[in-house]
């Protein structure tokens, strides 16, 4: 494949980015109780990592991989993913010790060292687990993925790490035990990207049943978390490859801001699920819940596309731009 920017995989970035926004819009305990968000929360995060796996393989093929410098390839990843989860982790630790009440927290934090440094490296907060899990998987699989596996060995490693993901202990430091958990996934994405032309051509072939029996059994909330992954990983690239040939230039564009929607949708939606929801109290939940959808995506995306216009101009901006995702 040529390495060029599919759509596809653009499309899929800015879907799942939806479904985590989606997921972190909140107000009450009540919206966890809605179909849409157990919905979400059956695969989102299972789909990033085997996008991730797929990137990881598209980008570094085999070939290349024998002549890679393993200790600049994690460099890189240092700088972008531990980077941003030190910066955006100390500004929410910084928020949550001091404006919030430890009662409100799953892990209540306080101003002190053995706080924030029990935040970095055991409990993340909120969504930020997600870096330092995605970090460990690309410890792991950078060591071994310049080794010969025939498509045997590939599948058999899918299925060792399904398996190990199943029987592992809790872990906590540094997010060991979900990146073995979902390294799995990531390990599926690089299966896929080694396949996708067959695979592809599978799912084209029939993609109008595919897509809505997978919507459908997905709908249906099976009570098994990797039957229901899997299922909803089906559906999102069978809906993909439905609609590659329609998402433009703006849908590759809005991609490149997936990562800093990430980051920052956490600060428009906390402060509308925290002080605008206790200023209005008698405003419908659910439509506070439709602001917050709207302000976690969108603001971020105008920040990142100012910042991309300005760090054109200003070193120190441009050195910045790192710390959400840019």
């Amino acid at each position: 494949m040529a390495k060029k920017k599919l759509n596809q995989i653009s499309f899929l970035f800015v879907f799942a980015t939806l479904l985590v926004v989606i997921g972190h819009s909140d107000i009450t305990m009540d919206f966890r109780e809605l179909w849409i968000f157990k919905w979400v929360y059956t695969f989102h995060m299972p789909l990033f990592f085997l996008v991730s796996g797929f990137l990881f393989a598209y980008t570094n093929p085999r070939e290349k991989m024998l002549e890679l410098n393993k200790n600049r390839f994690l460099l890189k990843k240092v700088k972008r993913l531990l980077l941003p989860y030190v910066f955006i982790g100390s500004v929410i630790f910084v928020i949550k010790a001091l404006f919030i009440k430890s009662d409100q927290m799953q892990h209540p934090l306080t101003f002190e060292w053995d706080s924030y440094l029990n935040m970095l490296f055991f409990h993340p907060v909120g969504f930020m687990w997600f870096l330092p899990t995605l970090f460990v998987i690309f410890v792991i699989f950078v060591s071994m993925y310049y080794l010969k596996w025939n498509k045997y060995l590939q599948m058999g490693g899918v299925v060792l790490c399904f398996l190990l993901g199943a029987i592992v202990p809790d872990i906590p430091f540094f997010k060991i035990s979900s990146a073995v958990y979902f390294s799995g996934y990531f390990a599926l994405g690089i299966v896929y990207c080694t396949y996708k032309e067959q695979v592809d051509n599978f799912l084209k072939r029939f993609r109008w049943f595919i897509l809505p029996v997978s919507f459908l059994l997905s709908a249906m909330l099976i009570d098994i978390a990797l039957i229901a992954a899997l299922i909803g990983i089906l559906f999102s690239l069978s809906l993909s490859l439905t609609v590659e040939s329609r998402c433009g230039k703006r849908v590759v564009t809005l991609s490149n801001y997936t990562y800093t929607v990430f980051l920052l949708s956490y600060f428009p939606q906390m402060f509308i699920r925290g002080p605008v929801a206790h200023a209005i109290p008698d405003v419908n939940q659910y439509v506070l819940s439709a602001i917050s959808f709207v302000t976690g995506f969108c603001i971020p995306v105008l920040i990142g596309a100012l910042v991309v216009r300005l760090k054109k101009r200003n070193k120190f901006i441009d050195s910045c731009a790192l710390l959400i995702g840019l």
